[in-house]
């Protein structure tokens, strides 16, 4: 069994959640979590990239010199790739880098990330920052002073959409927040530590047990 701490909104350890690392995995699929990494920073690709080729190159619209009797190579255009400001061989155009993997993969990465964090250690949970009525960014950032995260990567994982949350976070830097529906083992394996509210992990460590 490993304990995964619980602490409170002003970051004072309360108490301690019991949680079996085999109701997640079996073992760690570290092959299986380097796929799901690789499919997660490739969907994160803008793949906005463009070169111009010779068609799409300003000038070069006339023959340089005549074809035979110069003495020098044959040449269409000054276009052409092998001229300064001239088009590019092979031009790089924009495309989707994203795929995906199998649901069944994805879904066996997932539970085998949260095993992997849960053995670095680097899993706690936190209870009373899912009830914040208002925007408190200084709050959020005093919990992660006081629990050592202050100024490391940290996901914040919520049982349901807590826009209080959301607002208190986007000024902090490295800190992100997600719903416990929308993990993937791409965003737990980009982020060192997890934090999650004690309803999200206690309804996680149900619905596993069930």
């Amino acid at each position: 069994m490993t304990a995964i701490p619980v602490f409170n909104a002003e970051g004072v350890k309360t108490g301690e959640l019991a949680v079996d690392p085999a109701l997640f995995d079996k073992t760690v699929r570290r092959g299986l979590l380097k796929e799901a990494l690789i499919a997660y920073l490739a969907s994160q690709r803008q793949g906005t990239h463009k070169n111009k080729d010779r068609g799409e190159v300003a000038g070069g619209g006339r023959k340089p010199w005549r074809q035979k009797g110069t003495g020098r190579a044959r040449q269409g255009s000054t276009r052409s790739p092998q001229w300064v400001g001239g088009g590019r061989a092979h031009a790089v155009r924009p495309r989707d880098y994203a795929y995906q993997l199998p649901r069944g993969q994805r879904e066996l990465a997932l539970l085998s990330s949260l095993r992997y964090r849960l053995e670095k250690n680097a899993v706690c949970a936190v209870e009373g920052l899912d009830g914040l009525t208002e925007p408190k960014t200084k709050a959020v950032a005093a919990f992660l002073g006081k629990t050592g995260l202050e100024g490391k990567r940290a996901l914040l994982v919520s049982e349901g959409n807590l826009p209080n949350l959301h607002l208190s976070t986007r000024n902090i830097p490295k800190v992100t927040v997600s719903e416990r529906r929308n993990l993937n083992a791409g965003v737990v394996l980009t982020h060192a530590n997890l934090v999650f509210t004690k309803s999200a992990i206690e309804a996680l460590v149900k619905e596993l047990k069930g």
